[in-house]
């Protein structure tokens, strides 16, 4: 193989890789946003009067929980990501080589149904 030919699990490790690394970046994105929509919404407490005090603590609560799922959900796919990787890897080692097999013998081929010759029509009788 010349040194410029690349295997075939390259590209796959590649795009895997990628996969991850893509999954990590919008991961990690998600989480910052909520980070500062939380920041923002601290620097509101004094300017919001009473009756918004407990929608914005609601909400801030809301923020609170969606970026700790958000982070659960990014580390739960790269473990998922990381494992079908592992599981795909094991499948492509474990397949048996091919061999070459002599063809199954084949059926023979069925004789041809001799049509039966259809009985004559019974005559009716006439004393009806």
């Amino acid at each position: 193989m010349s040194p410029t030919q690349k295997t075939a699990k390259e590209p796959t490790k590649q795009s895997a890789h990628a996969r991850c690394t893509e999954n990590d970046r919008l991961a990690s994105r998600i989480t910052n946003s909520l980070e500062v929509a939380q920041a923002d919404l601290a620097k509101l407490s004094g300017s919001v009067g009473s009756g918004v005090h407990e929608l914005r603590r609601d909400l801030s609560k809301l923020l609170r929980d969606a970026r700790r799922h958000a982070g659960k959900l990014g580390r739960t796919t790269r473990k998922d990501l990381e494992r079908l990787q592992k599981d795909v890897a094991a499948a492509a080692k474990s397949k048996p080589a091919k061999t070459t097999s002599v063809p199954k013998a084949t059926k023979p081929a069925r004789a041809a149904k001799v049509a039966k010759p259809r009985r004559a029509a019974r005559p009716k009788s006439a004393a009806r």
